[in-house]
């Protein structure tokens, strides 16, 4: 099996807190330490996070907390404190800048630094910042090391927590071809038993198939997987020096100023829609709405809000919008331009990989927000297939006689957070 093309002295690596959530929690009050507690969600009943002590007991996010409850009578339940660990994500991440400044934080809790220029051993390199984290911020986390994105992702995930794992150059294909097929990335578990029922367990197996009966199983992506199961990946680590964070965003300039409320809040609602259709894409959640607008003499304003929870649902964006874009068009006159963004990404944190079951329906928890998870799914799929406007909302039909430009959704990635506070004072006994 030929090995895959990778430059011998390129060096990725990937970082990954463990249990970041419930960690954060258990650094910042010392009598949590040692104990088994969950981050619950403030509106969901359902765990979002599970410290290591709680997972002996079987409890993962996505759960019910009340069926957690009975795995673990004495289970400690926090509510999700989201500033906080917006906070201890910066103050994390801040470390890896001290070497290298290319570094790209794809969510709260995981990041990729390349290291290609860095004259250290990466073994040693992930081991201090370890080090470092763990004893000022009294979290832990796992790190992986290789030439590529994929091979870095993996490793990191691979032996959790704590865990360092480097991949030297010319044994990917030897690391990957072992392991289960749901350890690809955009490979969970309903596509997982969807090749398992075609008799591919294994990343090997999935080198060996031709890309054709890939493709009648993964549809278009078909040829990335077969790619990563042959250890190729040549995405480079995109930092971006002028935001600190990963983001989804639209703006746009108007063909002539606008001075009609009711269309430009149309158009920050459908940019709602079309933004988190690309966050439901990445499998990632987003907390915080910002609303710009730039007025006719080129002025600009911005106001923001963070939401209680995470969401991927733009529903839970709309009431935010709104008032956003009250505050920030303080000036009554017409506008040239409006931009909505959605910042602090993560992971979904109420990730399943579990049907919900009789104890969910019981307790209200398979309801009005997992059916409409279960609809904005189908009105994707649906709009992929025939176009945008093939479902449309209110909002939408307030803009159907204007004319659009095409449709270009950016993602920004991280950069150095600047200068974050010392971080010994809120993770200290």
């Amino acid at each position: 099996m030929p090995q895959p093309e990778a430059k011998r002295n390129r060096t990725i690596a990937h970082l990954d807190a463990d249990a970041f959530f419930a960690s954060v929690e258990q650094a910042s009050d010392v009598r949590l330490r040692g104990k088994p507690i969950a981050v619950g969600g403030e509106t969901r009943g359902v765990v979002a996070s599970a410290s290591y002590e709680a997972r002996k007991f079987g409890i993962h996010s996505g759960m019910p907390t009340s069926r957690a409850r009975r795995l673990c009578p004495k289970l400690l339940v926090i509510p999700g404190d989201y500033e906080k660990y917006e906070r201890f994500s910066e103050w994390m991440f801040s470390y890896l800048y001290d070497w290298t400044p290319d570094v790209e934080i794809t969510s709260i809790d995981e990041g990729y630094f390349d290291l290609s220029g860095v004259r250290k051993p990466p073994l040693e390199i992930m081991s201090k910042l370890s080090a470092a984290i763990r004893d000022t911020l009294k979290i832990t986390v796992s790190e992986g090391a290789g030439s590529n994105k994929l091979v870095s992702q993996i490793a990191s995930k691979l032996k959790k927590p704590q865990a360092i794992e480097w991949v030297e150059f010319g044994t990917e294909i030897d690391f990957l071809h072992p392991l289960p097929v749901d350890k690809l990335p955009g490979i969970g578990p309903k596509t997982a038993s969807l090749l398992q029922s075609a008799g591919l367990t294994r990343i090997e197996q999935i080198s060996q198939t031709p890309e054709s009966r890939l493709r009648a199983l993964l549809g278009s992506y078909a040829s990335r997987i077969k790619d990563y199961s042959l250890g190729i990946d040549p995405r480079p680590v995109v930092s971006d020096e002028s935001r600190p964070a990963k983001s989804y965003g639209h703006q746009e300039t108007f063909s002539q100023d606008q001075t009609d409320e009711n269309w430009i809040e149309a158009f920050l609602l459908q940019s709602a829609d079309r933004l988190m259709r690309q966050v439901r894409a990445d499998g990632k959640w987003i907390r915080t709405v910002n609303v710009l607008v730039r007025y006719n003499d080129m002025s600009e304003e911005s106001r923001s809000k963070s939401l209680i929870e995470p969401t991927d649902q733009e529903t839970d964006t709309y009431s935010a919008i709104r008032s956003l874009l009250k505050l920030a068009w303080s000036r009554r006159v017409s506008l040239r331009l409006a931009r909505l963004s959605f910042s602090n990404v993560y992971h979904n944190p109420w990730t399943t990989d579990l049907p919900w079951g009789p104890d969910a329906v019981q307790h209200g928890l398979q309801g009005a927000r997992e059916k409409r998870g279960r609809l904005f799914k189908k009105i994707d799929d649906l709009r992929e297939k025939f176009g945008s406007s093939v479902v449309l909302r209110g909002h939408d039909f307030l803009l159907r006689d204007k004319p659009r430009e095409e449709w270009k959704v950016s993602q920004t990635s991280p950069a150095s957070p600047a200068s974050p506070a010392s971080p010994a004072s809120p993770a200290s006994p």
